[in-house]
């Protein structure tokens, strides 16, 4: 039995939606009309009963008045009973009376019983109350009444049992029953092909999305599943959701395709220069001041490609899906120990660094990734402000935020920079910016850290040689919230 339970189960998981959903239309339509239909019919049998038990009731009540209850025992006469005929008939129309004193006594037979094989048993009732069963007679369906007789005194004297067939009823009532389930099983046969049609109907966007989604290749990223509005349920939410992913896929794959072009762009450049440098060493010997020059040449590509690398590296990791949950960590601890760090080098540069920090502020974010960003800060501030002049950084919380303003003197920006001051290895077409040593990826890294705690960094300027700020908001951790 388990294995063909286990077989059929097996059999109606390979189905598809749209049949289990019509399999369970008409199972359950089947159940509910089974059910309606068992309680139909077994409500008109049992008013079929009842109104035969009303027939049998009248023939009862038609005879009482030809039964002589005076005296020591019980007679009846019939002589004068009008339905004479009734008492003589067969098995098909006939009624069948007999009288039972209250002893239980046999005092009369109507003249039918006389040509009967098989002698229907007497069940006669304890109570002194009517009584009607059916049974199995003659091989046809009967029902019996039994009617309490009463003296003047109103005292039980005996018993009139009246019997009849109900073999004509009983016929309406097989022919009801194979309505019934002639009713049911066209009504689940169709409730099955209905439901088919529907669920094909209601689920045929799944396969407008199915077709689209395979239709959908790496080259052609900015192909959409098609949304129909009108109607909004969950496959249009379903088809959104594909439609927001397809955008994050192309956003990923153009932000990669744009990503490694740039980084062979740019260390095409230094590997370039070096091995013109190497080959041009070894066409001739060299003085030990021509090699030492070229060297130094090299060495100074190399670390431009390797501080490269780092950050590209940095932000792969900032990047990447796999990374350790973020934990408590003190934003003004950081920003303090940064701060100093850099104290010494603007000494040197003639570069006033003003600090204003509120303590112990906390955010859920990773140590190193929160000093990255504030090295990349002030590396570029330094590194872009002239000497004699000032760059003032201040932490403070507001609105539940660590808020961090970092403003220089130096030589800002325009509008057309502004827009693509976070893209990856872009440089500001400013001399300044050119002549200073650089990749491009300082700030693109600083935004990738800051967005991946769903902070936010905004950039102002009031144009070139205005100086800038940067502005960088953290959500406070709960327990350091006031």
């Amino acid at each position: 039995m388990s294995k063909i339970v286990s077989r059929i189960t097996s059999i109606f998981d390979r189905l598809s939606i749209s049949k289990k959903l019509a399999f369970w239309y008409g199972v359950s339509l089947f159940i509910m009309l089974s059910a309606f239909g068992y309680f139909l019919y077994e409500l008109f049998h049992q008013s079929i009963h009842h109104n035969y038990d009303r027939h049998l009731r009248f023939e009862a009540e038609q005879l009482l008045p030809h039964i002589d209850t005076g005296g020591d025992t019980l007679a009846i006469d019939l002589s004068g009973y009008s339905r004479n005929a009734a008492l003589k008939s067969g098995v098909e129309y006939g009624t069948y009376v007999r009288l039972y004193n209250s002893e239980g006594q046999l005092k009369y037979s109507s003249p039918n019983y006389a040509g009967v094989d098989q002698q229907l048993e007497p069940d006669i009732p304890d109570a002194a109350e009517e009584y009607s069963f059916s049974s199995q007679w003659q091989d046809l369906p009967a029902r019996t009444l039994f009617y309490p007789i009463m003296d003047d005194s109103g005292q039980l004297c005996g018993w009139l049992e009246v019997t009849g067939f109900e073999w004509t009823l009983h016929e309406e009532l097989s022919r009801f029953r194979q309505y019934l389930l002639a009713l049911i099983a066209i009504s689940v046969v169709f409730s099955i092909l209905g439901g088919y049609w529907l669920s094909r109907r209601a689920l045929s966007p799944v396969s407008s999305i199915i077709d689209a989604a395979k239709s959908i290749r790496a080259t052609d990223l900015d192909k959409r599943i098609p949304v129909n509005y009108q109607v909004r349920d969950e496959l249009t939410d379903l088809a959104e959701t594909f439609n927001v992913m397809l955008n994050r896929l192309q956003k990923g794959f153009e932000r990669e395709k744009r990503f490694t072009s740039d980084a062979a762009h740019e260390l095409m450049t230094p590997l370039s220069s070096l091995q013109s440098d190497a080959e041009i060493m070894l066409r001739k010997p060299r003085s030990k001041q021509e090699y030492r020059e070229t060297i130094q040449r090299m060495l100074t590509e190399t670390r431009r490609m390797s501080e490269m690398v780092h950050l590209l590296l940095q932000l792969s990791r900032v990047e990447s899906v796999h990374r350790a949950e973020p934990e408590f960590v003190n934003i003004s601890r950081i920003s303090e120990v940064v701060a100093n760090k850099y104290q010494e080098n603007a000494e040197g540069k003639n570069v006033k660094i003003q600090t204003q920090i509120e303590p112990d502020l906390q955010v859920r974010a990773h140590g190193a990734y929160i000093e990255e960003v504030f090295n990349n800060l002030l590396e570029n501030a330094l590194k872009y402000t002239p000497e004699g002049g000032a760059i003032d950084l201040q932490l403070q919380r507001s609105s539940g935020k660590a808020v961090l303003h970092l403003t220089d003197t130096g030589i800002g920006f325009d509008q057309e920079t502004k827009e693509h001051l976070f893209e990856r290895f872009y440089r500001a077409n400013q001399r300044d910016v050119q002549e200073s040593p650089g990749s491009g990826l300082g700030l693109p890294l600083v935004k990738a850290i800051i967005e991946l705690y769903n902070g936010k960094i905004r950039a102002y300027s009031e144009g070139q040689g205005e100086g800038s700020t940067f502005v960088v908001e953290f959500s406070l951790a709960k327990d350091t919230e006031g």
